[in-house]
């Protein structure tokens, strides 16, 4: 008995024993596997890359970049904190990007509802219906006189003919002497590190305070019969008087494009068109700039009043108003700062750039305005905002001179300042979106993969040249301002887009 009872002693001790083994086994073993699948994860997230430095590095070692100058800064617009950047303090070319700077700084310096008047005035004695004196055109700094760019600008030909009314009511049936354009608000000439091949061209036109139909002219061609042959030179819209053109335009293949440039210089009324236009165009249109943009437009209006019954003995020419001769007769007012700022970022239209930027220094009372003061508040606004700008080197506001140089850090800097302004929604909209009907060219089509909400930016290009900056909105609804300037690269324009494409698209679906 006690044998049997010593036996089930032992084997209820035995049993006990399994038992607590197999409880310390589990209450060591278990936290250890826990802190180990705990460490795992750590080391998983402090290996894990953030996405878009991936994305970063692989475009970084393309052939097309590898020898590129290639800077990348990001920005977060709520706390200003860089989320992503390479080489950010690289001074490069930044080509029409440029224009986010003047654009912000007209909004802010102007104001959004500011808008620029032309005035009209008459000189000298009336007697017997015969106006002894001259008409005056007075320039100030309005784009939107003619403009086909400007939706909200009124036709031209309802201007000039509230002008001839006003000239009726005042008994005048005959002017015994000239129209004469007064455009000395402004220092219109353009920077002389402009090229020389863009000058002529309607991208480089002059930014005249007196400005009409964009400071732009068509010239007709229709193409010669086969490759090589020289093109035929039709017409100018609108017509020129006293203009001398010489064309040495000819065919090339189908589907070869626009590669017609015009040489003249400003005041000069000569051109010559060089270059090729495509096999089998009829009625093919380039653009040129206007020689004299105010002299055109006293030359058109002229010939407006003659046409329309109204004699006018002498030829237009440019001149100054002297306000004791002059009495007003009209003033016409031009279209919102807002509506100004939207073309220039949508068309990335150099000229309303320009004259933004002589605005600056009009609302100064620095006159005549010239590119060069209003280069000094745009910087003034700049450094404002909170920006260095002790290496920021501007020519001109729109980006064609390639002596500008900017940092991609300084683009989104100001990018993320401006977006606490009280006019950050007419800034916003006036930028391009994926698919946007109111831009042109290959920023129209650029970022679809991205929601057409959530990218608002703007691009630059020159030879060798490649910029972007803008804002974009993350799937988690952060507000990012970005700035990408490339210099230097090889490799086709599309498909350094389709990097740049990649880039913002792994930003937009990165968690920040």
């Amino acid at each position: 008995m006690c044998l049997k009872l010593n036996n089930c002693i032992f084997f209820n001790l035995c049993r006990f024993g399994e038992t607590l083994f197999l409880f310390l086994a589990v209450f060591l073993f278990f936290p250890c596997f826990a802190n180990s699948a705990e460490n795992e994860d750590e080391t998983e997230q402090e290996n894990a890359v953030f996405a878009p430095v991936q994305v970063l590095e692989t475009i970084s070692a393309q052939p097309q970049m590898k020898n590129a100058l290639w800077s990348v800064s990001v920005k977060d617009t709520d706390t200003g904190k860089t989320v992503l950047e390479k080489n950010p303090y690289m001074n490069l070319v930044p080509a029409s990007a440029l224009k986010l700077f003047v654009t912000a700084a007209a909004l802010d310096i102007l104001g959004p509802e500011k808008r620029f008047n032309t005035e009209f005035y008459y000189s000298g004695r009336i007697h017997d219906g015969i106006l002894a004196g001259n008409l005056l055109i007075r320039g100030g700094g309005d784009p939107s006189l003619g403009s086909e760019f400007l939706k909200s600008a009124e036709p031209l030909e309802k201007t000039f003919a509230r002008w001839l009314e006003e000239i009726r009511k005042k008994g005048i049936l005959k002017i015994e002497g000239s129209v004469i354009a007064d455009s000395s608000l402004f220092e219109s000439h353009q920077p002389g590190s402009w090229a020389w091949e863009d000058i002529g061209n309607y991208y480089a036109a002059a930014p005249s305070a007196l400005t009409i139909r964009d400071n732009l002219y068509r010239i007709y061609f229709d193409a010669g019969r086969k490759i090589g042959d020289p093109a035929v030179f039709l017409r100018t819209d609108p017509v020129l008087s006293g203009m001398v053109f010489e064309s040495l335009v000819t065919t090339a293949e189908k589907g070869s494009g626009d590669n017609v440039f015009i040489y003249s210089f400003p005041g000069i009324e000569k051109a010559v068109a060089r270059g090729t236009l495509p096999l089998g165009s009829k009625n093919f249109s380039v653009k040129g700039a206007l020689p004299d943009p105010s002299l055109a437009a006293a030359k058109e209006f002229t010939a407006f009043l003659r046409e329309n019954g109204m004699p006018v003995s002498s030829d237009p020419l440019n001149g100054l108003l002297e306000k004791k001769k002059y009495k007003m007769l009209s003033t016409v007012q031009g279209v919102p700062v807002r509506d100004i700022v939207r073309v220039t970022n949508k068309r990335s239209f150099n000229l309303y750039a320009e004259i933004l930027l002589r605005q600056l220094a009009a609302a100064k009372g620095i006159l005549p305005a010239s590119g060069d003061a209003g280069i000094d508040i745009l910087k003034a606004f700049i450094q404002k905002l909170g920006t260095d700008i002790s290496e920021l080197k501007l020519i001109d506001a729109c980006g064609l001179s390639r002596r500008n140089l900017v940092k991609t850090d300084t683009f989104s800097s100001i990018l993320a300042a401006v977006s606490k302004k009280k006019y950050f929604n007419d800034y916003l909209s006036s930028l391009v979106f994926p698919g946007d009907p109111e831009a042109f060219g290959h920023i129209r089509r650029f970022g679809r993969d991205i929601p057409p909400e959530c990218l608002h930016i703007k691009s630059g290009s020159l030879n060798g040249v490649r910029s972007y900056a803008g804002y974009l909105k993350t799937k988690e609804g952060k507000l990012l301002s970005f700035s990408f300037i490339l210099n230097n690269y090889s490799g086709t324009a599309s498909k350094l887009d389709s990097y740049h494409e990649q880039l913002l698209k792994s930003l937009y679906e990165s968690s920040l």
